[in-house]
């Protein structure tokens, strides 16, 4: 039957349809019920608002179609009812719903129809939302709902005063569709509903849970029920009805069935309604508790062993009390607190609750035991295990395994983790359930286990993890946010790459060693597990259960990861069930699917191959090469056997771990012995190269091959590597890399292998001339392409292939030219990304060929950027670049260049060091003299800016030049006096830098001059800050001046200008001779002038960014100390400054606070609550406004709070951290700010507890977006809440996508209100959705094309 249906239906197109509805044909019906939900769903809205008669008659056909004999038709009919629903006049809804409520079925055998047909009904009504006030179409639906609906559900009296039993109390019509319908009435007007409606109710479904009525589907679902009303109980009835269930659960006669069900309803419940339910936990947690208690299970242990009762009912008790502990447990962590000694004892219980499975509870794990039992476990597996009927304890062991997951998960970090309660009770009960002979217990035991070997890694070792796809080359190391001690004055050192042995530890240029086991503490505990944790991993191992061996796996590699290796004393029990893993033939078994929290709910052969081989790539990252010999040559052939292997992931993987083999064959990991395997590097050498050139491998594939060509052949280099490798073979490598510059799809992984092999070539090697030029002619056209990280590669490939000692000299003219010719525009542009490295390249080209670097063009670039604001890593570059500039002859083009286009166009300061570094590189060549820099500050004393930029020439001439440097002290004292504040400062400044030129000389006079009582003094101590930095990076020495000036910085205190400079003096000075001045420091906190403490607070601050190895071994002794005594300060100040202090070290120092964190984090927690008694009203005119005293302590803790969560996070209680932060989230502004990055962390952090906290997040955005500014704000203030409104926004849009599965924000179907919790969270949801639609789809759109953006430049 075709029918064209008009793009603008009327109610006669309607007619039309429903002559059809009747046809005898159902073929017909189905399509005319087809047409008819298109015409519906397509028609406006007032489609039939004015034709009453063809309405009526459409309710009429498709009630009657809900009655087919034709199942097809039937769903359609349901299909049409949600947009018939919006087109009918209001006055029809009333007798639909009466219809479809008293519908009896007599051509169907479903009688699910009428109760789908009405929930589909209820949810197509127009329903209110929270915060808004309801519309007349949403009241006219409540009205229909609440006469029609509610009393078919509680049942109601007809005018003859017969009693028509409830839909819940007819055993006829109940069913679990039709607590469906319920639920979807709470669900959508659960906010209209009066309490009379909702206590009556919750009387019907608890009475129906109470009954025998109902089969155990609509026991779930009334359950489910319950939970939904109880987001909109009165606080009266929600009390009465604890009370009803506490007096259920006290009687010991009460039917088990009941019992069950009460303790289920108050788990649901916990999740539903935790803060309101939290309240009644102390009352209510001890009788669960009591369910699980020891008495209970021997009674039934003795029952059972009598021959008694098979404990089904028992086993299902047990399971609901387990499961309900659980919702206490993650919904109610602050108040299950108390509890929580009795809650892991119970579930401790119940774990090893297997009545029907013999077992010495005492049992010693370290007690041998027989290798067969394992194996006979895994026929038992094989055959199917016990039937549910026969045994259903197992449910009961997992829901316990589930609830010890919880709380491992909330009260691990800085809590019971800490305290030794985790790995003192719990993880040897995990272990010995490791055996667990049902498969969806022991997943869960095991990703308990893994969890809590998680947590105790997270945030004490530092992770250095570099993506497959991204280079492990030394310019890639993890920028440090510490000083480094070098001088920005640049030379041949600046060529120098600053990196210690703990970060060549993470890319493999150095063998991993065993990091010492803590005495105490989590690490010592697990290490003390780990021999029987490897026991029982062996065991498992050898099953069959894939999903088991998988796990068993993760958990191993998780050992790994957080001990930084620890298992190389098991390899010879590990490493053969490994590469068994790894073999396509162990793939027989099929694969298993199991809903686990562990992540291995769909573990497949592919997947186990995959996970097995990242453990092996793991193990040789992480143990020393000395430890993997012995294995090296099985190791080799299992990972060389797979890299051909047709699944891509299971071949990109193999790859991945043959470069992690490769550099434990190779030096300077594996010294001495690397020729003993040099036949399995070759195997390495021929598998790596075949996926390189394979046109047929998927690209990540290639990539990866590509990447582990460039560490291998970076790696043989040297006197110790360039044997294992023969030059014909290197030659033709490094030819296929060429060849893969030059792809589009591989060039990329190219440019990075070539910066790898650039990076660490050393001169033992040959390149073949054109090669090198080839190379870098194609690396530096990549400097204009659009793609940023292609770019930032290129570069420093360039800059590494430049800077090697193997390819010095084998540059042609041509190709430097080139490489001249495309930096200059990268200058120009100012892109500090490419500046760096692109200044250091034409640094080293211009030591060799400085009559063609140096170029008009170059020049006239260099004095764009002068121009411009550039950071000062850039400088350093500059400088350096400078340096070889003036020291090649070719200083004068430049010094005329500077002088003329930039002078007094850029900033003093900077064009000063970059023409006084020149000036003295090039000698007499410049074509200036310092005389004439002298003349220059004489001649205009009145202009600030050439005064200034002399000033900073002579001042840098001065630091570079040292004893050598004619001018006297009083050139620069002498500008003191000028009339000008820029220039006087500029003269302390290069005061500074020519006395740390020339210490002897110059620091007497700067003392002798502070002496002097005047207006002098700051500048003298902007001078002496000047040469305290230079002596803390070893250019200058003060030994003999050191009490002198910590004299004079003393006396100097005084004046509240000098504070701040006298507080970054005392910090170098404490760098510069800890020893001496590290105690006098502490002194000063303790001093009784409030002055001097914050002084001293604000001294320790600026010594924290110092990175000193001497230093930080002698600070680690004091650091906490001085934290707690100042954050103990009664000045408010200077407990401020604290904080910041505190945030500084937990950025810079995190390794000498965490230990020690438990000390600290009280102070930090306190600060962040308001207190009231800082709270004051102050009278400004006619206008009062409120002072809040506490407000910029308390936002520096929170700061402080931000920075932990980053540096410290598992030392953190999440519990308490999250009730700062929902506590923040309706403070000030600014809190408010810091707390909405807080929650954007967290989702990805810590995405379980976020989950549960969503409903208070909810009430905390749902305030900050009701605030109603009053009529005479002002601008400021209006722009203010506008970004408050975003911020919440946006936060609010990223839980909506991030935790979709947990959230209600994806449908609404019954489904996805699971069961009810997050009800606050949902409601809240949909009024941002209608109230603030236009902002949101604007922040949608703004995601998008920023994400589109980085996705470009990524």
């Amino acid at each position: 039957m075709a029918t064209t249906i008009p793009t603008n239906p009327t109610s006669q197109t309607v007619n039309l349809l429903l002559q059809k509805v009747t046809d005898p044909d159902p073929d017909f019906r189905f399509m005319a019920l087809s047409d008819l939900f298109n015409v519906l769903s397509i028609a406006k809205p007032e489609l039939l608002h004015h034709d009453y008669n063809t309405a009526s008659r459409t309710v009429d056909n498709v009630v009657r179609a809900l009655d087919d004999q034709n199942g097809e038709v039937q769903n359609q009919a349901i299909k049409c009812l949600g947009p018939l629903v919006r087109k009918l006049p209001t006055q029809l809804i009333v007798p639909m719903i009466e219809k479809l409520s008293s519908l009896k079925l007599k051509n169907s055998v479903d009688n699910s129809v009428p109760a789908m047909a009405m929930r589909a009904t209820v949810e197509a009504l127009p329903r209110p939302i929270a915060g808004i006030q309801p519309t007349r179409d949403v009241v006219e639906a409540y009205n229909s709902i609440t006469r029609v609906l509610i009393p078919r559900f509680l049942g109601r009296s007809t005018p003859g005063g017969k009693i028509v039993p409830g839909l819940l109390e007819n055993d006829q019509d109940l069913s679990s569709y039709s607590v469906d319908v319920l639920i979807e009435v709470v669900r959508c007007f659960g906010p209209m509903l009066q309490h009379v409606e909702i206590e009556a109710l919750l009387d019907a479904v608890v009475t129906l849970l109470e009954s025998d009525k109902g089969n155990s589907v609509v026991k779930k679902r009334a359950v489910v029920a319950v939970s939904m009303l109880a987001n909109y109980l009165p606080d009266d009835v929600l009390v009465t009805f604890i009370k009803r269930a506490v007096d259920v659960l006290s009687h010991s006669n009460v039917p088990a069935v009941t019992t069950r069900l009460y303790i289920t309803i108050l788990g649901s419940m916990a999740r539903s309604i935790p803060y309101r339910f939290g309240r009644h936990l102390p009352e209510l947690a001890p009788f669960i508790l009591n369910v699980l208690g020891e008495e209970q299970l021997e009674a039934q242990l003795e029952e059972i062993s009598e021959g008694g009762d098979t404990g089904l009912e028992f086993n299902d008790i047990r399971e609901a009390a387990l499961v309900a502990l659980e919702a206490f447990l993650s919904s109610c962590p602050t108040q299950m607190r108390p509890f929580t000694e009795a809650a892991i004892t119970a579930c401790l219980r119940y774990l090893k609750f297997d009545p029907n499975y013999a077992m010495d509870e005492d049992e010693d794990m370290d007690e041998e035991e027989e290798e067969d039992e394992f194996e006979e476990d895994d026929e038992f597996e094989a055959d199917g295990g016990f039937d549910d009927d026969d045994d259903a304890s197992w449910k009961v062991r997992r829901c316990a395994a589930k609830a010890l997951h919880t709380i491992i998960s909330t009260r691990s970090s800085g809590d019971l983790l800490d305290s030794g309660v985790l790995y003192g009770k719990i993880a040897p009960a995990l272990i010995k359930r490791f055996e667990e002979r049902e498969e969806n217990v022991r997943l869960e035991v095991l990703s308990a286990m893994a969890l809590l070997i998680r947590k105790t890694g997270e945030g004490i070792i530092p992770e250095f993890s570099v993506d497959s796809t991204s280079s492990e080359y030394i310019n890639q190391l993890p920028p440090s946010r510490k000083r480094r001690r070098q001088s920005s004055a640049g030379g041949a050192s600046s060529f120098a790459l600053n990196i210690t042995s703990s970060d060549l530890s993470g890319t493999g240029l150095t063998s991993p060693t065993l990091e010492k086991v803590p005495a105490a503490g989590p690490r010592a505990d697990l290490a003390g597990l780990t021999p029987v944790i490897i026991k029982v991993a062996t065991k498992l191992l050898k099953g069959k259960a894939i999903s088991s061996r998988q796990a068993i796996i993760n958990l191993l590699d998780d050992m790994i990861s957080v001990q930084r290796g620890g298992l190389a004393s098991y390899f010879d029990q590990l490493i053969g069930l490994i590469l068994e893993a790894i073999k396509s033939s162990s793939a027989a078994p099929a694969p298993t699917c199991n809903s686990v929290t562990g992540g291995n709910a769909s573990a497949t052969a592919s997947t186990l191959r995959i996970a097995a081989l990242r453990l092996t790539s793991d193990i040789a990252k992480n143990h020393s090469s000395a430890d993997l010999q012995p294995y090296l040559s099985k190791i080799v052939a299992g990972v060389v056997a797979v890299v051909h292997d047709r699944i891509y992931k299971i071949s990109g993987e193999a790859i991945r771990t043959a470069e992690e083999l490769v550099k434990t064959i190779t030096p300077p990991r594996s010294r001495l012995t690397a020729q003993k395997f040099k036949g399995e590097l070759q195997k390495l050498y021929d598998v790596i190269i075949d996926r390189t050139i394979a046109n047929d491998a998927d690209a990540e594939v290639r990539q990866k091959a590509i990447h582990a060509l460039g560490t291998l052949l970076s790696r043989t280099t040297g006197t110790e590597g360039s044997g294992l490798l023969s030059q014909d073979k290197r030659t033709t490598a490094l030819g296929y890399l060429l060849d893969r510059l030059k792809n589009e799809t591989t060039r990329l992984a190219a440019v990075r292998a070539i910066d790898n092999i650039g990076a660490l070539s050393t001169t033992g090697v040959y390149f073949e001339r054109q090669w090198i030029r080839e190379v870098v002619n194609e690396l530096a056209a990549q400097l204009r392409k659009s793609d940023r990280s292609l770019r930032g590669s290129s570069v420093m490939a360039l800059k590494h292939l430049v800077l090697s000692t193997a390819t010095e000299g084998a540059l042609d003219d041509a190709t430097i030219e080139s490489v001249v010719t495309q930096l200059t525009p990268v200058i120009s542009k100012n892109d500090a990304q490419l500046l760096g490295p692109g200044l250091l390249v034409l640094a080293r080209l211009a030591a060799e060929k400085p009559t063609i670097v140096v170029t008009g063009k170059l020049i006239h670039a260099l004095c764009e950027l002068l121009r411009a604001n550039m950071a000062g890593s850039v400088l350093d570059s500059l400088l350096v670049l400078v340096t070889n500039i003036g020291s090649g002859g070719q200083g004068r083009p430049l010094m005329a260049g500077l002088l003329k286009e930039v002078g007094v166009g850029g900033e003093p300061a900077v064009v000063g060091k970059v023409i006084g570094t020149l000036l003295v590189a090039s000698g007499t060549s410049a074509g200036v003299t310092m005389d004439s820099f002298v003349q220059e500050i004489n001649a205009n004393s009145g202009d600030q800016a050439r005064a200034s930029l002399a000033l900073a020439v002579l001042g840098e001439a001065g630091l570079r030049l040292g004893p050598n440097f004619p001018l006297p002290p009083k050139l620069f004292l002498d500008q003191f006096s000028n009339e000008f504040d820029k220039v006087s400062l500029a003269a302390a400044t290069a005061l500074g830098r020519a006395g740390a030129g020339n210490v002897p000389k110059y620091v007497p006079s700067i003392l002798h001059a502070m002496q002097k009582e005047g207006n002098t003094q700051y500048l003298l101590l902007q001078a002496i800050k000047e040469v305290l930095q230079q002596a803390a990076l070893g250019a200058a020495d003060i030994a003999d001046f050191s009490t002198p000036i910590w004299d004079q910085i003393l006396n100097a205190t005084g004046a509240e200008d000098n504070k701040a400079v006298c507080a970054e003096c005392i910090g170098r000075m404490v760098i510069i001779d800890p020893k001496t001045y590290m105690p006098k420091l502490q002194s000063l906190l303790r001093a009784e002038s409030q002055v001097l403490r914050a002084i001293a607070v604000q001294a320790l601050r600026y010594t924290l960014p110092d990175e000193n190895e001497a230093f930080d071994t002698l600070l680690k002794s004091y650091l906490v100390d001085m934290l707690k005594t100042m954050l103990e300060d009664p000045d408010m100040e200077i407990r401020r400054h604290a904080m910041s202090t505190f945030n500084s070290a937990s950025h810079n120092k995190p390794e000498l606070i965490l230990g020690q964190l438990n000390q600290l984090m009280p102070y930090v927690m306190n600060e962040t609550v308001k207190k009231p008694e800082l709270v004051r009203e102050v009278q400004m005119g006619p206008f009062k406004h409120i002072i809040d005293d506490g407000l910029e302590v308390r936002k520096a803790a929170y700061e402080t709070l931000y920075a932990l969560m980053e540096t410290a996070f598992s030392r953190i209680s999440i519990i308490d951290l999250y009730d700062r932060i929902v506590a923040g989230l309706s403070d000030d502004g600014d809190i408010r700010a810091l707390c909405n990055l807080m929650v954007s962390k967290l989702v990805f952090i810590d995405p379980d507890e976020t989950t549960r906290r969503l409903d208070s997040i909810a009430e905390a955005f749902r305030q900050t977006l009701s605030t109603k500014l009053k009529d005479t704000a002002v601008k400021q203030e209006l722009e203010k809440q506008e970004e408050a409104n975003k911020a919440a926004l946006r936060v609010t849009l990223l839980l909506g996508d991030k935790l979709k599965s947990a959230l209600n924000t994806t449908g609404n179907s019954v489904g996805s209100a699971g069961t009810g919790s997050n009800q606050v969270w949902t409601r809240y949801w949909e009024w941002v959705n209608k109230d603030f639609h236009t902002q949101l789809k604007s922040l949608r759109d703004e995601s998008k094309a920023g994400g589109s953006g980085s996705g470009e430049n990524a």
